[in-house]
């Protein structure tokens, strides 16, 4: 297991100061903790050679259900009532969810949804999404906030009318998103109640995704749903639980990671006006500015593994059963991997940055979140000649890795002809 946590250097990813601004611990965690023992019993890693190697290395997985860390986490022993738990329900099949996350398992529920996120199915999305982006931002008032208008909006219109969901319902699934998204936060401590609302929605949201599918086996459609259903039938041993467990994967990071990437870009924008200004005259521009956001600020700031078989890095071991927390925030800014790394610099960075991960687990939505945010970027620029917050400090939502605004209420310039 882990050693204890380190006296000299106490990582607190809870202090409020640290939440404002962690850049500079994660530069003092690069340069004299490049492996710390940390909270939870965890190890973090921070240096971006470690990091990427770390989600490449087949010795790490991600199944989290007999680590003390998950112990802690759910905060009961198989005797005792369990407390609210801060992610997934435990209650019935779901409690096993995380043991579905390593292969062979996690091999077939990826191929499972694979089809619909190759790079030449999002490129046939191109026109559908350029227009939900149009018609967010049409008549766009000249305060507005970045977040209720289009960062919450977008990825939720596209993903339900991927999934064929109704506008109705796809108001509840932003509203349980927003909730399940403690999943994603493991080693916060969120109220009691904070908590229960999150079990609350887990439960909603699987039992609306049953019902979902059983509605739609047999069916003919080729919406997102439909087709997993056609898929799972293929599947041995696949029940409808997991299919509606894979539903529900794919909304929360698709919802609320993206929420938190738009509202970052926004922020980056109107601190970089040159860089709204050149998007402007030449939207091919959108890659380099999108890659150059998700490095500096990316929504999800860790990753987190288990330790399979004993790792040896920098003269100490992982044992395994130990988690790891890989925190691509700091590699993405690693002084060692990047030159000027806390600059903004489109197009001059020879490396890439990590914020979707490597490995068997990199991120499945790639290439869809990355056309949402290319066209709700190029859409911004089009229309607003400047971006000005209207606080003096944005407001982020409560947590440890996920980091995006809560609300960010702008006043722009129109951008005339």
């Amino acid at each position: 297991m882990a050693e204890p946590a380190e006296p000299e250097f106490f990582f607190d990813p809870t202090d409020p100061a640290f939440r404002r601004n962690p850049y500079p611990v994660y530069a003092k965690l690069r340069d004299e903790h490049p492996l710390l023992a940390g909270p939870l019993n965890s190890w973090v890693v921070s240096r971006y050679e470690d990091v990427e190697a770390l989600l490449r290395d087949r010795r790490l997985g991600k199944d989290l259900g007999g680590t003390q860390f998950f112990a802690q986490v759910a905060g009961a022993g198989p005797d005792e009532e369990p407390p609210p738990f801060l992610g997934l329900g435990l209650d019935g099949w779901d409690a096993n969810l995380f043991r579905l996350l390593d292969p062979p398992d996690h091999t077939k529920l990826r191929n499972l949804v694979a089809a619909p996120f190759t790079p030449s199915a999002v490129e046939a999305l191109i026109k559908s999404v350029t227009a939900v982006v149009d018609e967010l931002l049409a008549d766009l008032p000249e305060r507005f906030d970045v977040m209720e208008v289009l960062a919450s909006q977008l990825p939720v219109r596209v993903l339900g009318d991927m999934m064929g969901i109704d506008r109705e319902d796809q108001k509840l699934l932003a509203a349980w998103s927003t909730e399940i998204a403690h999943i994603l936060e493991l080693g916060a401590a969120p109220s009691e109640d904070v908590a229960l609302a999150c079990q609350r929605a887990v439960a909603q949201c699987t039992e609306y995704f049953v019902k979902v599918l059983r509605e739609r086996e047999g069916g003919d459609g080729t919406d997102l749903i439909t087709e997993l259903t056609r898929a799972g039938e293929t599947i041995e041993g696949l029940t409808i639980h997991q299919v509606a467990a894979v539903c529900v994967l794919l909304i929360v990071p698709g919802l609320d990671t993206f929420a938190n990437l738009i509202g970052n870009a926004a922020v980056i924008l109107a601190e970089h006006p040159d860089v709204l200004e050149r998007l402007a005259a030449d939207p091919s521009l959108a890659d380099d500015v999108l890659d150059e956001v998700l490095r500096l600020e990316p929504p999800t700031h860790a990753s987190w593994r288990v330790v399979n078989e004993p790792i040896t890095l920098h003269g100490r071991t992982m044992e395994a059963g130990a988690v790891v927390l890989l925190m691509l925030a700091a590699a993405n800014r690693d002084e060692r991997a990047f030159e000027n790394p806390d600059t903004l610099a489109l197009g001059k960075h020879g490396r890439k940055h990590l914020s979707f991960g490597r490995g068997i687990h990199y991120c499945l939505g790639d290439n869809l979140s990355r056309l949402m945010a290319k066209e709700a970027l190029i859409g911004l620029a089009k229309r607003c000649a400047s971006i000005k917050p209207d606080d003096d400090e944005v407001a982020l939502k409560p947590g440890l890795w996920l980091r995006g605004p809560a609300r960010l209420p702008v006043t722009t310039t129109p951008r005339v002809g």
